[in-house]
């Protein structure tokens, strides 16, 4: 197996002048398991791209100290031959999906390396045992919900048996059944083959069971770098981060209700949205993603919508948003059906943020991101530096608005992303896994905006999460999803006080 050893680590990208790591010293043992956490832009990411050599093999940028796997120095070690012993699971599965079918993904490293035709076959079962998508052989990977996809790219690390396996917010995409299942495959690579695991995460709790050490970032530096029984001791630093306190027990007072500054008075001439028998089918699919669904949601109600990984959550995210035509049925906005109108108009109606928030994002700066939206709108030069200079301090962005937004940590350009919709005041908003890449502290900022927004202006926030605590904090009411189809509609008290519920739509 293998041993790292990180030795005075820095690193700036090209496109900053702030190094994203600073002196960074350390040991990892062979079969070890590292909790890696720190909020949002810490530089987490960066360090585990600096573990498996694309930093600096397929990254610009200058670093300084060294990283040595086994004594060998990664900076000068070819590339091809250290992914064959560390495997990066991304953040985003997109990031290392290529292939067109499941299988031909998994076997794609095998086949490199020359392995025969029956051990791929086999590999490739096992993998997908594992992660549980048994029989998902053929199926296109373009047909996956994001958890599933994130389920093919780790089986095909998982076929491959690397020596290190490092993790970036590897359940980030995945409903609880999905996360405890990835962990639990995590765990037993761990333990019973020896494997060195890396996990970098904000959501701490999940993982603090199942790791030995614990590495806390901040600004590029390890904070902390203990072992799990002194790391846990103390957790006025994870506090201080905003990073989610890693033990149950602690929790009850980091967290404080959101206080709703109005509330929803209900009124049948009070509906923002309107959803009414919904279907909708992918091509080359023999079954509906999405199957009469009917609801109607108010103006000033912040609506969630869970459900397991392949749900339809997404799929009615984008039905909403007219970036789908339905199958059969129809969605009104205010009062008219969203068939009679055109996509350009729905423009400053209707804001969304996808779960992958790099799908919204193209301009040179977070400032020209922000702004984007308004000046298209042809909003006059003052109120459109109004709305961007407000909108850039609400969601904490001051001093990362000259940056590139793919410079930028996932999180940060989430919070970019969201940020450059807000701009518009849109009376809709939705928000797709608003979770993903966030760390505690920005993650209850966002939605604490966002919600105060709704509510004083009355207007519509709908968004999709497998989170429980956040529906629970923020949300009026909840649709609970199965198979496409509505299994429950109400308050989330009485959706999580339902055992068997809660189990039929996997959270």
């Amino acid at each position: 197996m293998a041993s790292i050893a990180v030795e005075n680590l820095g690193f700036t990208y090209p496109s900053r002048q702030i190094r994203t790591l600073q002196g960074i010293t350390t040991r990892v043992p062979s079969g070890a398991f590292v909790l890696l956490t720190g909020p949002t832009g810490c530089g987490k990411s960066t360090l585990l791209r600096t573990l498996n050599g694309l930093i600096p093999h397929a990254s610009a940028g200058v670093l300084t100290g060294r990283v040595l796997l086994n004594g060998k120095n990664l900076a000068t070690q070819p590339l091809p031959t250290t992914c064959q012993q560390v495997a990066l699971l991304f953040q985003d599965p997109e990031d290392q999906l290529f292939c067109t079918l499941v299988e031909d993904e998994i076997a794609f490293g095998l086949e490199n390396l020359s392995f025969s035709s029956e051990e791929i076959k086999a590999r490739i079962a096992i993998a997908l045992e594992q992660v549980g998508l048994s029989g998902f052989q053929n199926r296109e990977i373009s047909s996956l919900s994001g958890g599933q996809k994130q389920r093919v790219a780790l089986a095909a690390i998982c076929a491959m048996q690397p020596h290190v396996l490092l993790l970036d917010e590897p359940t980030s995409h995945l409903d609880p059944k999905g996360t405890r299942d990835i962990l639990d495959i995590v765990a037993k690579l761990n333990k019973e083959m020896g494997i060195t695991v890396i996990l970098a995460t904000h959501r701490t709790r999940e993982v603090a069971p199942l790791c030995d050490h614990v590495w806390l970032m901040d600004r590029g530096q390890l904070a902390l770098d203990l072992p799990k029984t002194a790391a846990f001791k103390d957790f006025a630093p994870y506090r201080r981060l905003g990073v989610q306190v890693p033990v149950d027990k602690a929790t009850a007072s980091d967290t404080q209700p959101y206080r709703r500054t109005t509330s929803v008075v209900p009124s049948s001439k009070n509906f923002n949205l309107n959803i009414n028998k919904l279907h909708f089918r992918y091509p080359n699919t023999d079954m509906d993603a999405v199957r009469g669904i009917s609801c109607d949601v108010q103006r000033g109600e912040v609506f969630a919508i869970m459900g397991g990984n392949g749900s339809g959550k997404t799929t009615l995210i984008h039905l909403i948003a007219g970036l789908l035509r339905p199958s059969a049925g129809e969605v009104a906005i205010a009062g008219v059906p969203r068939k009679r109108m055109k996509l350009h108009q729905l423009a400053g109606e209707i804001g969304i943020v996808f779960q992958n928030p790099d799908l919204l994002l193209q301009a040179k700066t977070v400032r020209d991101e922000v702004a984007f939206g308004p000046k298209n709108l042809k909003f006059s030069r003052k109120i459109l530096e109004s709305r961007v200079d407000q909108t850039i301090k609400r969601f904490d962005l001051t001093d990362l608005d000259s940056e590139a937004p793919y410079a930028l940590s996932r999180g940060q350009r989430q919070r970019t992303a969201v940020a450059a919709n807000f701009s518009l005041y849109p009376n809709i908003f939705l928000l797709d896994e608003p979770t993903t890449g966030q760390d505690a502290q920005h993650l209850y900022q966002l939605m604490d905006e966002l919600c105060d927004e709704i509510r004083r202006e009355h207007k519509t926030l709908v968004f999709a999460t497998h989170d429980t605590d956040l529906t629970l904090k923020y949300a009026d009411r909840v649709l609970l999803l199965c198979d496409g189809q509505v299994i429950f509609d109400g308050t989330p008290g009485n959706a999580f006080a339902n055992p068997e519920l809660l189990q039929q739509a996997a959270l």
